[in-house]
C-alpha cells in the first residue's frame, strides 16, 4: 500500500501546508477560546476578509487600480498557475504565493482544498488575495469560493478584471460587438466536468451567423464544436481565430474557418492558454498581427 498515492511535488506542498496551517488555526483558537463550550469559525472569523481579484489576461498594465491595491496590501496570494509572472511581481516581495492552479488535463489543486486554504487563512488573520487569471466573473467558480467564505462567516470582495476575451479582441483590434455585423457577444466554455462539450449548449444561439463566440478552454474538444456548428447551419467558411496567451509578449495569432481551424491550431506547437473567437476575421487585421512580438497567422 507503500505506493497506493503519489502526488506531485507542487500539489504535496500544498496539502502539507494546508494541513499544518489549519492544525495551528484550530490550536489559537482553543487556546484563545478555551471559556466557550463550542468555538467555531464563524464566531473567530467576523473581521476575516478575502478579496477576489481578477489579475487580467497578462499584461500587466492591463491590472486595474483596485486590484493593484489589493495585491500591494496582502499577506498572502493564491494565485492561479494563468497568472503571468509580471503580474505575480506587482506585488511586495513579503507577500506569500501559493500556486493553486488548475490545468485542463494537467495537475489540479481541488477546489475543496483551495477552498479550505483561504478559510484557514483568512480565520488565522492573514489578508488573502485569492488571484484568477482574467476576470473571476467568467468561468471561475467564483460562485464556490463566495459559498465557502459566506459558509465560514468570511466576509469577501470581489475585484473583475479584464477578461481573456477582452484581451484576444484588443489584440486583434477588433470589437466583440459591431454595429454592422456581431450584434451580440456570448462566451462559452468548450468542455464540461467530464471533459467533453456541454450537453445543454443553445446550439440555435451559437449557430447565430451575427454572434461574437468566446470559447474558453477550447483545444480539446474544438473540432467537435466547429463540427457540430455548421452541422448546425454556420457556413464552414465562416471566420474564426484562436489566440495564445493573448495580451503577453509571447501572443500568438492563428487565424481560420470553421473548417480549417482546428487543424490550424494542431500544426501550433503551444502549451500556452487559448481562446478561440468565432465570428472574427484575423486576416482583415495584419497590421495588429504585425505588432505582435510573436505571431502565427494562418490563413483559409
Amino acid at each position: 500500500m507503500r505506493n497506493a498515492l503519489i502526488l506531485s511535488p507542487t500539489l504535496g506542498d500544498l496539502l502539507a501546508t494546508l494541513l499544518q496551517r489549519v492544525g495551528t488555526i484550530m490550536r489559537n483558537k482553543i487556546a484563545s477560546h478555551s471559556g466557550e463550550s463550542t468555538p467555531t469559525a464563524r464566531a473567530g472569523s467576523q473581521h476575516a476578509h478575502v478579496s477576489l481579484v481578477g489579475a487580467g489576461p497578462g499584461d500587466p498594465q492591463l491590472v486595474t487600480l483596485k486590484a493593484l491595491r489589493a495585491l500591494q496590501s496582502a499577506d498572502v496570494i493564491l494565485h492561479d498557475q494563468l497568472v503571468s509572472a509580471e503580474v505575480l511581481a506587482m506585488a511586495p516581495t513579503h507577500v506569500e504565493r501559493i500556486d493553486v492552479g488548475k490545468k485542463g488535463y494537467g495537475r489540479a489543486c481541488r477546489q475543496s482544498d483551495i477552498n479550505a486554504l483561504m478559510v484557514g487563512l483568512a480565520s488565522a488573520g492573514r489578508r488573502v488575495v485569492r488571484l484568477k487569471a482574467g476576470d473571476p466573473l467568467m468561468f471561475g467558480r467564483l460562485d464556490e469560493e463566495i459559498a465557502a467564505l459566506e459558509h465560514a462567516g468570511i466576509g469577501y470582495t470581489v475585484i473583475p478584471g479584464i477578461s481573456a476575451a477582452q484581451g484576444a479582441a484588443s489584440a486583434l483590434g477588433i470589437g466583440l460587438t459591431r454595429r454592422r455585423g456581431a450584434r451580440r457577444f456570448q462566451a462559452i466554455t468548450g468542455h464540461a466536468a467530464e471533459g467533453q462539450l456541454p450537453h445543454d449548449f443553445d446550439w440555435a444561439g451559437l449557430a447565430d451567423p451575427k454572434a461574437t463566440t468566446a470559447v474558453y478552454m477550447p483545444k480539446a474538444t474544438l473540432g467537435t464544436l466547429c463540427s457540430e456548428l455548421q452541422r448546425r447551419g454556420l457556413a464552414a467558411s465562416h471566420p474564426a481565430v484562436a489566440v495564445f496567451n493573448a495580451t503577453r509578449t509571447d501572443q500568438q495569432i492563428v487565424g481560420g474557418t470553421l473548417a480549417t481551424l482546428a487543424q490550424h491550431i494542431a500544426a501550433v506547437e503551444s502549451g500556452a492558454p487559448c481562446i478561440i473567437l468565432i465570428g472574427v476575421r484575423a486576416e482583415h487585421h495584419a497590421k495588429a498581427i504585425a505588432g505582435s512580438p510573436v505571431t502565427a497567422c494562418l490563413n483559409a
